[in-house]
């Protein structure tokens, strides 16, 4: 009878000490600024900290891809005037931009716009399962709430990675079990590294230039399937490309377009009625571009949101431009000089597709 008691008692208080030490804000702020939370957690907490403009204020939103700096439009007053800010981070995805969305715009009241990009617009399969990324968790860990339990948890097809997503919401510490390992290890230095990140990483950011390498040179024959790299360049450039060039098509099983609509939906339904828009753009998609386009998908997450109220849909190849290799420095990233490019060409199409239709400022 005694142990009818204890037993859950002792699982009760486990639960307890276990989410005071790691469910609360303090654990946050010292996560490894270098790991996958510790990275999001320093965007999200620049945005948040980061003084309200006068201006009307367009956050972007993203993974490496989106090499979106602020700084560049920073410099183009009185052209813009809109304020933008960012918090593209690399490795996330839709379903971890709905969540870091809901954080730093909590009211769906802060944003004229939200920028969200697109690989394309035809929602092209994947051979991943997207639905299946456990890195997500190790990202969101800090963010996500016990009341996300069942949907979080519940969007992992694989059996296992629910069971995995929901223990880990439950008890954040079975995530942060090598972060805290690290943190017991070198305590002194992790905490002097993480004040100073949280003091110094606006800055970072901010200040970033980026590579000038880039990938010109490059030849590629699209019949014969080979790819000839010039002297001075890395030989493992030629597996780089070959996957993303060459490898077939995954056949289309509607598994990605369902998780975009589901994630992406989620976005807009975070904005739906309020005075925020929501404008999907697509990434110029690389510095040599397949001549096989994925198939038209009429029904794709962006085109049927395109019908929605407040939702924007940017023409398709309106980032064609940077499709050169001159400004890319591999298969899919955008070097210095195409960051800076693209960055103001982007803030300028956003203004315009913002401004289109109201009156004259």
């Amino acid at each position: 009878m005694r142990s009818a008691i204890v037993l859950p008692a002792t699982l009760a208080a486990f639960v307890l000490i276990e989410n005071l030490a790691f469910n609360s804000g303090p654990y946050a702020k010292i996560i490894n600024p270098d790991s996958s939370a510790g990275f999001l957690e320093l965007r999200l907490w620049n945005e948040l900290q980061r003084p309200r403009s006068k201006q009307p204020e367009v956050l972007a939103i993203g993974d490496s891809r989106m090499g979106f700096f602020p700084r560049y439009t920073d410099q183009m007053k009185p052209a813009l005037h809109y304020k933008f800010a960012t918090i593209a981070t690399p490795g996330t995805t839709p379903r971890d931009w709905y969540y870091m969305l809901r954080d730093a715009d909590p009211r769906a009241s802060r944003y004229a716009a939200i920028v969200i990009p697109m690989y394309d617009y035809d929602d092209q399969e994947t051979w991943e399962d997207m639905a299946n990324r456990e890195q997500d968790l190790h990202y969101l860990v800090a963010r996500l709430r016990w009341s996300d339990l069942l949907e979080f948890a519940g969007s992992y097809h694989d059996p296992a990675l629910k069971f995995r997503a929901a223990l880990g919401i439950l008890l954040r510490g079975t995530i942060y079990q090598s972060d805290f390992q690290d943190l017991l290890a070198h305590r002194e230095q992790r905490l002097k590294y993480a004040d100073l990140a949280r003091r110094g990483s606006r800055g970072w950011f901010y200040d970033y230039e980026g590579t000038r390498n880039n990938v010109a040179g490059i030849r590629i024959d699209w019949k014969a399937q080979t790819i000839g790299i010039p002297p001075g360049m890395p030989a493992s450039l030629a597996a780089d490309f070959r996957g993303p060039l060459f490898n077939p098509r995954p056949p289309s099983w509607g598994r990605q377009s369902a998780y975009l609509k589901k994630w992406l939906g989620k976005i807009v339904d975070h904005y739906r009625g309020s005075a925020t828009r929501i404008i999907f753009f697509r990434l110029p998609r690389g510095p040599y571009v397949r001549p096989d386009p994925p198939p038209f998908n009429p029904h794709s997450s962006v085109r049927e949101f395109s019908r929605f109220p407040g939702v924007i849909l940017d023409q398709e190849h309106d980032f064609d431009f940077l499709e050169r290799p001159e400004v890319f420095m591999d298969i899919a990233h955008l070097n210095g000089p195409g960051c800076a490019e693209f960055s103001r060409a982007l803030a300028v199409r956003v203004q315009e597709l913002l401004d289109r239709g109201q009156p004259a400022r």
